[in-house]
């Protein structure tokens, strides 16, 4: 058995659409070991590898207003319930009123900045402001997040 690189005991939400998305928040998150988590994503897509006892499947929005408040309102009900102390996303925008939320509720926020967007993603301009900790994954994205780290190398 391996000995995990850090051990985190803060309620911590993962939040994410499936797809690309989880792949990198996977990626990242490799190695470490979270006593206290939970997602929230929608529907479809292949299942999480990463380990959660709780998983909230909201209303995908579509970028539709009505969608986008129907997934607030679920956002708002599972951040009452849960009051996560970290929130960990990589988007996209199933995650943001998630993230936006949850900075109302005192938590901090760690964002992974898709690298599939280049010029920066939708997700990504919406949640920049509220994260605390903002990671790109290209140089060229540091134009556009001029507060942000840029990681190591790409997690695609």
């Amino acid at each position: 058995m391996s000995v995990p690189r850090h051990v985190e005991t803060r309620r911590t939400c993962l939040a994410y659409s499936p797809g690309g998305h989880l792949a990198e928040l996977e990626r990242a998150l490799d190695g470490i070991t979270f006593v206290d988590c939970f997602h929230v994503t929608y529907g479809g897509g292949r299942p999480s590898s990463l380990p959660a006892r709780r998983v909230y499947r909201l209303c995908h929005p579509r970028r539709s207003l009505l969608r986008t408040l129907v997934n607030a309102l679920g956002a708002l009900r599972v951040l009452v319930r849960e009051r996560p102390r970290l929130v960990v996303s990589t988007g996209a925008d199933v995650a943001v009123p998630t993230v936006l939320l949850s900075k109302l509720f005192g938590a901090q926020v760690v964002y992974i900045e898709t690298a599939a967007a280049l010029d920066g993603s939708l997700s990504g301009r919406l949640c920049y402001r509220a994260a605390d900790l903002f990671i790109v994954q290209w140089p060229d994205q540091l134009v556009r997040y001029p507060r942000a780290v840029l990681a190591g190398g790409p997690l695609l």
